[in-house]
């Protein structure tokens, strides 16, 4: 077929080079290679541009492209490049085209986008770029481009975010990732470990994504409340050492608490500030997730703080009976102890994280109008092997698995969560969700940091049963699939 469908008695050559449509539309017959592309197109330009040429030489163009007039007379491609392509691939002589010069420049823009969209056109990464496009005309809001292109708000904003990382358009561009992954690689587009980690959980493993994204930013606020702190060290004009992995002191370093009192009094921070070993570490607080300043003198012995024969008879730097509980020495430790407790410290940052995960898949579950397969089985074996489990969590528990950013009214012992649920004329199909919410309440509640380090048959079960219905368990989550968990029925 060498003429489109539109070259018929209902549209002939004559009405179609002069007719105008009720809209004020010019339909006009042209030779496809005469159109000028886009200057403007999203679409990249390598991209698939004759993949519709079969059905166009069987069909024709059924959806005439729309063009423009410039100020010489030629026709400019405002949206339908693919269209265009895929004609002259297939060899048409004409094509029916709709000429459009009534339509300002962002309306023409608006008009590519909205008629790629509805076709799946576009990428991603290629309507971030048109709606940026969109955005950049002066007077349009992100609030008109909803309007004009029916796009929500909320994707709107994440676009612009996407178009404007040039990290994030092209890893985007490259792993034909979503919008909402090229969001997140657009937030640590400055950290490239993090990118490179993000495209390779996109690509190899999706079902690792969250997790993936729930610790990187977990680690990237961690590290910034840590150099609040450091900052503001330093700031006072004291030095910051920084701790062997974040938790052994320098050798022979000892901190304030554990030398020896002045005059029958503690070694205060505003006594030893004028110390030549006077310096500051940055740990952990006990109180919360934050940092503190914990303060150390870096040659005790040096400095005449103590002896080698004195106090305990200790070598400064090495634990004492009395030592702080929130110093952390690197005396005594063997090589092997420290990798240890190097691995725990991990590992407990990456439950942490991997909580937020799952409890967010958790929640979704909970909602979902069908009882998925395997549910009723869970729940049964769980309630014979381990009846405790569905009164361990309180209405507190259930109302954070259900997701409820508040407790609901009532005293939370007498379960107004639970007995809501059974209250809305539950159908007997959906009572497995009800008691899987108890149950999960119940094995949540009981569920620690440390979990990863006592596997048990609860734990095991209840994360297979996660897996089957969609989770993806994060490295540490799968440590309680341990050989112990086979033997041991509880928590």
């Amino acid at each position: 077929m060498t003429t489109a469908m539109h070259d018929n008695d209902a549209a002939s050559d004559a009405a179609a080079e002069a007719g105008l449509d009720p809209e004020g539309w010019q339909l006009r017959q042209v030779d496809p290679r005469t159109l000028l592309d886009n200057p403007d197109n999203a679409r990249r330009p390598e991209r698939d541009r004759e993949g519709l040429a079969p059905s166009i030489a069987v069909l024709g163009i059924l959806t005439p492209p729309l063009v423009r007039t410039t100020d010489t007379g030629e026709l400019v491609l405002i949206a339908g490049e693919r269209r265009k392509y895929s004609a002259i691939a297939a060899g048409l002589a004409t094509i029916p085209v709709y000429v459009r010069n009534d339509l300002s420049p962002v309306h023409q823009v608006a008009g590519m986008l909205v008629e790629n969209i509805g076709r799946d056109d576009l990428t991603p990464v290629e309507e971030a770029v048109a709606i940026q496009q969109l955005a950049g005309f002066d007077g349009v809001t992100q609030k008109d481009i909803t309007a004009m292109t029916g796009i929500k708000a909320p994707k709107v904003r994440q676009a612009l975010v996407v178009a404007r990382s040039e990290v994030a358009t092209e890893v985007a561009g490259r792993y034909d990732l979503t919008l909402d992954q090229a969001a997140v690689v657009a937030e640590f587009g400055d950290d490239p470990e993090a990118v490179k980690l993000l495209t390779a959980a996109a690509v190899k493993q999706p079902e690792q994504w969250p997790h993936v994204v729930a610790r990187l930013r977990r680690e990237r606020d961690d590290r910034q409340r840590y150099e609040a702190v450091v900052a503001e060290l330093t700031g006072s004009g004291c030095p910051v050492v920084e701790l062997e992995s974040g938790y052994w002191l320098p050798e022979g370093a000892r901190w304030l608490d554990d030398l020896p009192p002045v005059e029958g009094k503690a070694l205060t921070v505003v006594k030893h500030r004028t110390c030549p070993g006077h310096a500051a570490a940055v740990i952990e607080s006990t109180d919360d997730d934050g940092y503190e300043a914990a303060y150390l003198c870096l040659d005790p012995v040096g400095n005449g703080h103590v002896t080698l024969d004195e106090g305990d008879g200790e070598v400064p730097g090495q634990p004492s009976a009395g030592q702080s509980p929130v110093g952390h020495d690197s005396g005594g430790w063997t090589e092997e102890q420290k990798a240890e407790r190097r691995l725990v410290v991990a590992n407990n940052k990456a439950w942490d994280a991997a909580e937020e995960v799952r409890l967010a898949f958790v929640t979704e579950l909970l909602h979902r109008r069908t009882t998925p397969k395997g549910t009723l089985r869970c729940v049964t074996e769980t309630l014979l092997s381990d009846p405790a489990v569905a009164t361990s969590g309180d209405d507190r528990d259930l109302d954070r698995v259900l997701g409820h950013q508040e407790p609901r009214e009532g005293d939370w012992w007498a379960r107004p969560a639970a007995m809501a649920l059974l209250d809305q004329a539950t159908p007997d199909a959906r009572l497995p969700m009800l008691l899987l919410a108890q149950v999960v309440a119940g094995i949540e509640a009981t569920t620690g940091r440390s979990s990863w380090r006592t596997p048990s048959g609860r734990l095991a079960r209840y994360f297979s049963y996660l897996e089957s219905v969609g989770y993806g368990a994060s490295d540490v989550e799968q440590l309680v699939f341990g050989e112990e968990a086979a033997d041991s029925p509880d928590a």
